[in-house]
């Protein structure tokens, strides 16, 4: 029996057969001010204008979604495991909804935690197409005297289609050798860049800094935001001296890996992609590219006023929120900071420990993840093709599987797989129990195993999340035995790179 099946059941037991009223959602373009300047980009609000939704467990998912915006697109609840033909993937899992249309959804949840809505139609993730999910019941509840959702997100003046357009030309002549895979910036070049490191007397993550080689990133982003504010209108979360407070954040951007800054205030990670993890300490952590992480934080009682930063990885741009009690002197918050962020690497990941495990189980199946490509063609690659095509990953109902991603390029791939919670079983030959996952970051050169059980039949997608990564070629499916294939349509997926933009 599924996971969702069983909640299914749970919920005609418990006498509760019909959903909660739905909650309007719009998808409508917006203006807001970034680094002083109007922009153009896209959101995903209630009727009243609060941003994506929160929802208690016990009540379940019921959203009818409608589409103001000039060109069609559809919404993926990222990281929920739901019925597959309510999945949110144009022409993997539905059409797409044309401008005006709307579409309902409506199922049980069987989880809780941190998650996030975004278009998953071109690349309208890019003009901030994205919304907080959060999933609350009684545990949930208990984390915190006071909480707070921090959705992260990169922002170019240049439209997405320009930016695609300059990696897929580069303006730069490229010579033979930098088509080889693993070509990147010279190894012998280095930089003063800021990177985690686990202090092991102390038993906490910090930051430390050294001479580390350039990160290969894809994109020269104009700003970083959260909660869609560039830093020089940081956004200010009211606390009392003495609270607990529990921080959501949420890696909602288009080509961009964070490291998170804590401060004066040491945090706990609680939890990753909505699960939780056993606990640990630090002021410096890791958070890739759609992944969510959840930190609590204590409040001094003498109260203050404490910002949070994040860091893009491989650049010096930078962002935040500030913790203040009433009454404190407000810190600004600068665009850039004084020492490039470093590289995502294992250090967290490989610490890592899920509360709530896989049972254990004899692998019935091995599925290959080839991870491929490079820039100079700008082609990415799963197991040596690049999407669109009719390949799949193929499994059977009930199957524990066992998939090994391999990174074979110079830049890390966060690799989401839709409609599952999947457990990190193994780094670079170290064999763990690590966390309950969505989506896992592949840095260069790294192996990485997970293991899913089978229990979610259907079509469903498993992709790269940078943006323009997918765009060129970096997706698949995994294809149940017997799914419905009625809306897989390949061929129909490069439409989607022309009707995405304000």
């Amino acid at each position: 029996m599924s996971r969702f099946t069983a909640g299914f059941l749970a919920w005609l037991i418990l006498g509760l057969p019909t959903l909660a009223a739905p909650v309007e959602l719009i998808v409508k373009p917006e203006i807001i001010q970034i680094n002083g300047k109007p922009a153009e980009v896209y959101a995903i609000v209630q009727s009243d204008g609060t941003r994506g939704i929160t929802v208690n467990e016990r009540d379940g998912f019921h959203v009818i979604l409608k589409n103001e915006l000039p060109y069609p697109t559809t919404i993926h609840w990222h990281g929920l495991i739901l019925p597959n033909l309510q999945d949110g993937v144009p022409f993997v899992t539905q059409n797409p909804i044309p401008p005006g249309g709307a579409q309902e959804y409506k199922f049980p949840l069987v989880q809780h935690g941190t998650y996030w809505m975004h278009s998953h139609y071109g690349l309208q993730e890019q003009v901030l197409t994205a919304a907080p999910l959060i999933i609350l019941n009684e545990e949930e509840k208990r984390e915190a005297d006071r909480e707070f959702t921090v959705m992260l997100a990169d922002f170019s003046f240049k439209s997405p289609k320009e930016i695609l357009a300059s990696l897929v030309k580069p303006e730069m002549p490229v010579m033979p050798e930098m088509k080889k895979p693993m070509d990147g910036m010279d190894a012998k070049k280095t930089q003063p860049s800021r990177v985690q490191v686990w202090n092991e007397a102390a038993g906490k993550f910090t930051s430390a800094t050294g001479e580390k080689p350039p990160t290969d990133i894809d994109v020269k982003y104009d700003a970083l935001l959260a909660n869609r504010r560039s830093a020089d209108q940081a956004e200010i979360l009211p606390v009392k001296g003495g609270e607990s407070v529990l921080l959501r954040f949420i890696a909602g951007a288009s080509a961009t890996n964070f490291f998170l800054d804590t401060g004066a205030l040491e945090a706990e990670l609680l939890a990753v992609d909505g699960k939780p993890v056993e606990p640990l300490k630090g002021d410096f952590f890791q958070l890739a590219l759609a992944q969510r992480i959840d930190l609590r934080v204590k409040i001094p009682a003498k109260g203050g006023a404490f910002p949070i930063l994040a860091l893009g990885e491989g650049t010096r741009l930078q962002t935040g929120v500030i913790l203040a009690t009433e009454g404190a002197d407000l810190p600004k918050i600068s665009g850039e900071a004084g020492i490039v962020a470093g590289a995502l690497d294992n250090t967290q990941e490989i610490r890592l420990r899920a509360t709530q495990p896989l049972a254990p189980a004899k692998v019935d199946r091995e599925l290959p993840s080839r991870l491929g490509g490079n820039m100079a063609d700008y082609v990415w690659t799963i197991n040596g093709k690049a999407y669109p095509n009719r390949d799949s990953l193929d499994v059977k109902k009930s199957e524990r599987v066992e998939m090994t991603l391999t990174n074979a390029t110079m830049m890390s791939h966060p690799m989401h797989l839709h409609g599952h919670d999947f457990q990190v079983v193994e780094i670079d030959g170290q064999s763990l129990s690590g966390a309950l996952r969505d989506t896992v970051s592949v840095p260069p050169g790294s192996t990485i195993k997970i293991q899913f059980q089978a229990d979610n039949p259907g079509l469903w997608a498993y992709h790269c999340h940078i943006v323009y990564h997918l765009a060129r070629g970096m997706f698949t499916v995994v294809k149940y035995e017997g799914a419905d294939l009625a809306f897989w349509q390949p061929e129909k997926t490069a439409a989607e790179l022309k009707e995405n933009l304000p």
